[in-house]
């Protein structure tokens, strides 16, 4: 059975949490849950928690982007797509991500394809073309950008292949 708290504990628990590190809202919400936190109460604790700045949407999404970019080495699709399951709004989501250096953005997938590249050296040029097309698209990169990176890296990939 989940633990059962007062709202004080409540809170005191999840403003230590949050001076630690970034969390949203959500992800409040979900751990107030396994307490059994009445709406009510969740809702003052969400509320005061805003107020005292201890949660900041924006800055939670800022520090998410760029932690998903520069250490998972997601692109935009994928940190923008978590982004939206954790509830944040596509407005916050949107000018987070617009915090991408985009040279920095086209270094991190040419990167990210060169180092996949190594492990398909043994492939036909075309064959390893699709694989890193699909490697990237998967780590969130946008087509139209890894088309470009391939380009770079001088491998060509039919658009009308099977990817």
């Amino acid at each position: 059975m989940a633990d059962v708290i007062t709202r004080e504990e409540a809170f005191r628990k999840l403003s230590a949490r949050c001076v630690t590190r970034e969390h949203c809202v959500s992800e409040v919400r979900d751990k107030m849950r396994n307490w059994n936190i009445s709406r009510v109460d969740e809702d003052s604790i969400v509320d005061q928690l805003i107020a005292e700045r201890f949660i900041d949407e924006e800055r939670y999404a800022r520090a998410f982007v760029n932690d998903q970019f520069r250490f998972s080495g997601w692109g935009r699709i994928k940190i923008g797509y978590t982004l939206r399951q954790k509830h944040i709004d596509s407005l916050t989501i949107s000018q987070a991500l617009q915090s991408i250096d985009p040279d920095e953005y086209m270094a991190s997938l040419i990167k990210t394809l060169k180092g996949k590249l190594r492990a398909l050296k043994v492939l036909p040029q075309q064959t390893q073309a699709e694989k890193l097309m699909r490697f990237a698209l998967s780590r969130g990169f946008e087509f139209n950008l890894v088309h470009e990176a391939l380009k770079e890296l001088s491998l060509e990939c039919e658009v009308g292949s099977e990817i």
